[in-house]
C-alpha cells in the first residue's frame, strides 16, 4: 500500500531473499498466459507507465531453455532482460532467469473459474534493492496494463 490506496497488486518480502506478487485477473488463464508468451501482446504491458518495450527488442522462445529477452526503454536509459526458459507449461507456468545472475522468476497462472486467474511471480535470491516499495509500484503498474490489455 501506498499512501492510502491499495495496490491491486499484493507483494509479500518473505524476509529470505525471495518476493512474491499476486493479482487475479477477469480475464481466462490461457488468455493471460498468452499474453506473455506472444511478443506481439508483451511490449503492451510488461513496462511500468513510463517506461515502453520496442517489439523490435523482444524474443520469446516459450520452451525450456528458449530465450527471453526484451529491453525497456525510458528516453536514452535502456534497461534489457536476457533471459532463459528454465520451466515451461502450458497454461500453467513460466520459469526462467538470466545467466550469470542468482534470482529466478517463476509465474503461475491459477484457473479461479467464471473467467478468472490468479497470476503469481516468484522470484528467489532477489537483490535487496528489487524487494521495496519500488517493485511493488513496479509490478502493480505493469500489472494494471495487463488488466487494460486483457480487457481489450
Amino acid at each position: 500500500m501506498t499512501g492510502t490506496t491499495p495496490l491491486a497488486t499484493t507483494m509479500t518480502d518473505h524476509g529470505d531473499g525471495s518476493v512474491t506478487f499476486v493479482r487475479e485477473f477477469d480475464a481466462p488463464r490461457e488468455k493471460v498466459f498468452a499474453a506473455y508468451t506472444d511478443p506481439d501482446q508483451i511490449v503492451r504491458f510488461f513496462a511500468p507507465e513510463g517506461l515502453s518495450v520496442p517489439r523490435e527488442s523482444v524474443t520469446l522462445e516459450p520452451r525450456p531453455g528458449g530465450r527471453c529477452e526484451l529491453t525497456m526503454v525510458m528516453g536514452d536509459m535502456r534497461m534489457p532482460f536476457n533471459g532463459v526458459y528454465l520451466d515451461v507449461v502450458e497454461p500453467e507456468k513460466l520459469a526462467f532467469h538470466v545467466p550469470g545472475d542468482a534470482m529466478r522468476q517463476e509465474l503461475t497462472f491459477t484457473d479461479l473459474g467464471a473467467g478468472r486467474t490468479r497470476l503469481t511471480l516468484h522470484q528467489t535470491d532477489v537483490p535487496e534493492q528489487l524487494r521495496g516499495e519500488g517493485a511493488h509500484l513496479g509490478f502493480d503498474s505493469s500489472w494494471n496494463q495487463l488488466a487494460h490489455h486483457l480487457a481489450h
